[in-house]
């Protein structure tokens, strides 16, 4: 990644602000380790799979922007970020496949400066808008916001050097951190949805004993995968509207197990494994329930972000914004130098997913209160 390619995501960056997105850079999309196939006559048993081989990388999201329109329908879109004219017509198609593979509801390629006439003709045909930096600014004058997004601290999210910093965050972290690293930036965005409520906290727990509040790299990582968390829970919202709206309790066991015929199957194996337990087959210890034993809290949280679902983009802006600030060694104060972006309601929301993965997932609950005094000015305890 060049300087300027990154100079070029934070200007797209703070567009996607201006129209109403939460963003994250460079978003990372590859295969999962497949295992190799059984080679006879090799070192150890014979017939037996050898280790996983390597995922492979499929490409990257240069800037992934969400929102949440009326109706509560999550929407995205995503920039290509390049410096260099060449190949721009050729990249307009390229373009146009990973928003279809990403099922992007908009696509942006941006380029230091000259787009050939080629790429222009083919913006409408390909629902792609081709722009320069100099049409960014431009496009930023079209789109005021009451968000103070030149002045720091809020600024920070759209300086090159700043974000440089925030992306290499991670690197170097306790190498015993790597599968919980691993999930938020790849895994996460090519697993089904349904799959992440539960896993996410199982990649949370699995990790936990590592984590040390007092570190802001680890405070940032919470904070990410309390956004990441957000994002998760906000698909299963979309899902209750659609069709479990006066019943969520319902409509959120279907949401987790990929429908209603996931779920029927899942309550088969369950009574199965609870018939096996009762035979003396199964120790007492083993969790044969159906669904995890944190699913009424994961219930209360849903229900919260559904009656509220205004508060849901505000949230994820304070989150994304406050894991910036955190992984740059910075604090604020009090709600009112946030530049305009605190709401009590949102802020509360956000406080909310940190606290429901601190206590699910065994986190120390240093985490819980210098979230809640970051995101909601509480003194620390």
């Amino acid at each position: 990644m060049s300087e300027l390619d990154l100079g070029l995501k934070v200007a797209s960056r703070r567009l996607l602000w201006r129209m109403g997105y939460t963003t994250r850079l460079d978003v990372q999309l590859r295969s999962v380790g497949a295992a190799e196939r059984p080679t006879a006559g090799a070192a150890g048993a014979a017939g037996r799979s050898r280790r996983s081989s390597v995922p492979e990388a499929f490409t990257d999201l240069d800037v992934l922007g969400i929102t949440v329109t009326g109706g509560f329908r999550l929407q995205s879109a995503i920039v290509d970020c390049k410096t260099t004219v060449k190949g721009s017509t050729s990249r307009m198609f390229w373009v146009r496949g990973v928003a279809d593979f990403f099922a992007a509801d908009a696509a942006y390629m941006v380029r230091e400066k000259d787009l050939s006439n080629a790429a222009r003709q083919l913006t409408s045909r390909l629902g792609i808008a081709a722009l320069t930096s100099a049409e960014v600014t431009r496009l930023e004058e079209l789109h005021p916001s009451h968000l103070a997004l030149d002045a720091e601290p809020l600024a920070w999210l759209f300086q090159r050097d700043k974000a440089a910093t925030v992306l290499g965050t991670f690197n170097g972290l306790d190498k015993r951190l790597k599968p919980l690293l691993e999930y938020r930036e790849f895994t996460y965005w090519l697993a089904e949805e349904h799959r992440n409520p539960m896993q996410l906290v199982d990649e949370l727990t699995a990790v936990a004993r590592y984590l040390d509040p007092r570190n802001p790299h680890h405070l940032a990582l919470v904070l990410d995968c309390a956004w990441l968390y957000l994002l998760t829970l906000s698909h299963a919202v979309e899902s209750l509207r659609a069709a479990h709206v006066a019943d969520p309790d319902r409509g959120l066991q279907e949401y987790l197990f990929g429908g209603p015929a996931g779920l029927s199957e899942k309550q088969g194996l369950s009574r199965l494994l609870e018939g096996i337990k009762q035979s003396g087959a199964l120790p007492d210890g083993v969790h044969v329930d159906l669904l995890p034993s944190y699913f009424p809290r994961l219930r209360e949280l849903a229900i919260r972000i559904l009656t509220r679902a205004d508060s849901v983009l505000p949230a994820l802006r304070l989150l994304e914004f406050a894991t910036s600030v955190t992984a740059l060694g910075q604090r604020i104060e009090k709600p009112e130098d946030m530049g305009g972006l605190y709401d009590d309601v949102a802020a509360k929301r956000a406080a909310d997913v940190v606290g429901f993965l601190v206590g699910t997932a065994g986190l120390d609950n240093g985490f819980r209160a210098r979230a809640r005094s970051l995101l909601l000015g509480e003194p620390m305890t």
